[in-house]
């Protein structure tokens, strides 16, 4: 891995990694990151449901 500070989330079998920037508040930069993954992991579950 390149050198750098990265936020990591953890979780049901997953791991989230996402570069971290100074500028960016930290829990902000968290709170967005397992909010998009699971806006995303929602996305797919509905689609996936719809192909049934």
């Amino acid at each position: 891995m390149e050198g750098g500070i990265y936020i990591e989330a953890k979780g049901l079998g997953t791991l989230i990694r996402k570069p971290y920037f100074p500028t960016e508040n930290l829990l902000n930069a968290a709170d967005n990151l397992v909010y998009v993954e699971d806006k995303n992991r929602k996305s797919l579950f509905k689609y996936w449901k719809s192909k049934k």
